[in-house]
């Protein structure tokens, strides 16, 4: 059925378009299956409304379908529209750009037809996705953010698309490391009141972001509690806190959950943004997300926890790259990260040549200023 009134519906659009051409001053902006306010999406959103003087652009739309995104974007003055409201349609139909991080269908797709299409995606990769797992991820004739001539082949071989649409410039979200984040929603300036009261009486933060696997996620690598709880208890006598949030996708596809607590343990919820907290953090754990990349704007330590490594590259994702390579210390067991961390308590880690040269590899020296003048170029 929808196959026969496809073509009837493309066929009004274009009959639409023909008399009311899109508006190149208009931009829309949604992400992660309208449930999230985050991510590239989100922080070129923020930009394009404090710059659209600048750049000439007249509405900055956000589609959503999540009230209570909707309300506290539409309190703080912001264009914010409910997917399938009338408003939307309209925006839909007369935008020329629509700009979100990971899936299309963020929005009314057919309505988008005609327009262009620019895929932000949400990191330069440490593991494989798309076209390297066997996955189509056909974007035709959309537009890619692919950063650098090493997302090229980082992020581009993942796609079906044309190279010649590849677009460089900075991550809109690593623009806000460096800057006023400007709009924090209430959710998230809790949680950073907490994070502040940490720091004045002496902690230093450590932000666990362990990326998601096609199976459940094991915290911090270990079913032992006793050991956890013994992690725990060093992480207190040595004035470390420790942040973490799961992955959203292994939230959603794997239910998973962290049971534990501690008077120094901060768990965000799944479905929170990390980039408002990650400029607070002292020291990034991770494994094999690509938040390590974007990390490496701040020059702060960074500690590889693969536990799991060649259950990971034999079994899931695996990696793009060699694991060794990456400017970090890397550690395989609880017991060898808390090793790791007791001598940061006296110094740092020797890797902040290797950061700037991946800096520079991965990014390129590109501002956020780029990135929309080769966005609005296209």
């Amino acid at each position: 059925m929808k196959e026969l009134i496809r073509p009837f519906v493309y066929l009004l659009i274009d009959i639409f378009h023909f008399f009311f051409h899109r508006n190149e001053r208009v931009v829309v902006c949604a992400g992660w299956v309208g449930k999230r306010f985050a991510d590239n999406s989100r922080y070129v959103f923020l930009y394009l409304n404090e710059h659209k003087q600048h750049y000439d652009l007249h509405n900055i739309v956000w589609i959503t379908e999540d009230v209570t995104i909707m309300q506290e974007l539409k309190v703080a003055g912001f264009l914010v529209c409910m997917k399938y409201s009338v408003k939307s349609i309209y925006y839909h139909l007369i935008s020329s750009y629509f700009l979100y991080d990971q899936f299309s269908n963020d929005y009314i797709t057919f309505l988008t037809r005609n327009a262009k299409l620019v895929n932000l995606w949400h990191g330069m990769p440490i593991k494989k996705f798309g076209l390297m797992v066997g996955k189509e991820w056909d974007l035709k004739d959309e537009y890619l953010l692919t950063c650098s001539d090493l997302g090229d082949k980082m992020i581009g071989e993942a796609f079906i698309v044309d190279p010649k649409h590849f677009i460089h410039g900075m991550y809109p979200r690593n623009h806000y490391l460096m800057h006023d984040t400007g709009f924090v929603r209430d959710a998230e300036i809790t949680y950073l009141n907490n994070l502040a009261e940490y720091k004045e009486r002496g902690y230093r933060i450590l932000f666990y972001l362990p990326t998601f696997r096609n199976t459940n996620l094991l915290f911090l690598g270990e079913e032992s509690h006793d050991k956890i709880k013994s992690f725990f208890d060093f992480l207190t006598r040595n004035n470390y806190c420790l942040l973490t949030k799961l992955h959203f996708a292994g939230f959603i596809n794997n239910k998973d959950v962290i049971e534990y607590s501690s008077d120094n343990f901060l768990n965000l919820p799944a479905e929170m943004d990390i980039y408002p907290f990650l400029k607070q953090a002292d020291i990034l754990i991770t494994d094999y997300s690509s938040v390590l990349f974007d990390f490496l704007y701040l020059d702060k330590d960074i500690i590889c926890y693969a536990y799991d490594l060649p259950e990971y590259e034999e079994n899931d994702q695996g990696l793009i790259l060699d694991y060794e390579s990456l400017p970090a210390d890397k550690v395989f067991s609880l017991e060898e990260l808390q090793t790791n961390l007791f001598l940061k308590l006296t110094q740092r880690d020797s890797h902040s040549d290797a950061r700037r040269m991946w800096l520079e590899k991965c990014f390129e020296g590109y501002t956020m200023d780029d990135t929309i003048k080769n966005i609005l170029a296209r």
